[in-house]
């Protein structure tokens, strides 16, 4: 039986991809012809690094949508059938 390895945060995988980029980046700065150098960095940022923000944007979004749905309860009115939230307690000032 295997066991199951324990699934790395968010946290670590991100970093993970970040290290990714960064040693992408480095190839491409050391690949660029004489006097490119910057316009080459500044392209694959725009690309690569546009991407990388979309992916990481998302995955916090579905994370939210995840514990959202985790902790909220909706419920069916029976006489409506209109989802409504759940009552909350009445608090004093």
């Amino acid at each position: 039986m295997k066991s199951a390895s324990p699934r790395p945060s968010r946290r670590e995988l991100l970093h993970a991809k970040l290290d990714a980029l960064l040693d992408e980046c480095d190839l491409v700065s050391s690949a660029a012809a004489y006097g490119q150098t910057l316009n080459d960095m500044e392209e694959f940022f725009l690309t690569k690094g546009r991407k990388f923000l979309q992916e990481t944007f998302q995955e916090k979004l579905q994370e939210c949508v995840e514990h959202t749905e985790a902790n909220t309860e909706t419920k069916h009115c029976p006489d409506c059938k209109k989802k409504r939230k759940p009552k909350t307690k009445n608090r004093k000032k």
